[in-house]
């Protein structure tokens, strides 16, 4: 039925479609990292005060916190997705608008699914987490949907666990990381069962633990 569709928008976790000259979807034309459309999947910051003042202030009043204290809160857990190099930051729509639904901060994302499949790609690839938040690459690896490869970083990348931040124009390299701290301290939270001896009874207070730590750097703990 192709030949009745005027306009059609895909959006999804990882690429799938390109891999065979006899499919249908090699036809459209991929956005993810197109710097048209860096705004079409996320909130902006001028957006939140833009249309959403009103919902900042009721979790501020909720939570005890100041305006300024709030929103400082939100940019730290829910920003920071940038789909090209020099984007302004993006903000997860999901856990924002139920940040401001149940006027309390939480791990939204995560509560929609655990990352399982992931985890054995991770396993399986004997994946070196501390560098996997600390990732450089370029756009190939990035846009990659070769099934087959034991380079866990295109998936990872395309399904929101790590994002853009910074890049080097003269070598076409980009730096990736954790977009916030939603994702670090749920990713982590996630993995740590499969990554140590620790139980899942006792994974908030090892997690917590590690976080009063001055350098909180968790990427490094789990591994080590």
């Amino acid at each position: 039925m192709d030949g009745y569709i005027k306009l059609a928008f895909l959006t999804g976790v990882t690429k799938f479609g390109k891999v065979s000259v006899f499919s249908d979807l090699n036809n459209l034309m991929d956005i993810s990292m197109d710097d048209r459309y860096i705004e079409i999947c996320g909130i902006t910051e001028k957006e939140i005060h833009t249309y959403m003042e009103e919902g900042v202030h009721e979790l501020a009043c909720a939570q005890g916190m100041t305006y300024e204290a709030t929103c400082l809160k939100l940019k730290e857990r829910y920003d920071g997705y940038h789909f090209t190099e020099n984007s302004i930051g993006l903000y997860n729509p999901f856990s924002l608008l139920n940040t401001f639904a149940k006027r309390k901060f939480g791990d939204y994302w995560f509560e929609t699914g655990t990352p399982s499949y992931l985890v054995e790609l991770l396993k399986h690839a004997h994946y070196d987490l501390y560098e996997m938040a600390n990732t450089e690459t370029d756009a190939d690896v990035l846009n990659s949907i070769d099934a087959a490869s034991r380079n866990p970083i295109p998936v990872i990348y395309q399904s929101g666990y790590l994002t853009i931040k910074r890049y080097d124009p003269e070598f076409g390299i980009y730096k990736l990381g954790f977009p916030n701290l939603e994702v670090e301290e749920g990713f982590v939270k996630y993995l740590l069962p499969f990554y140590t001896s620790v139980s899942a009874s006792k994974m908030p207070f090892e997690i917590g633990v590690n976080f009063s730590a001055e350098t909180r750097n968790i990427e490094r703990w789990v591994v080590e």
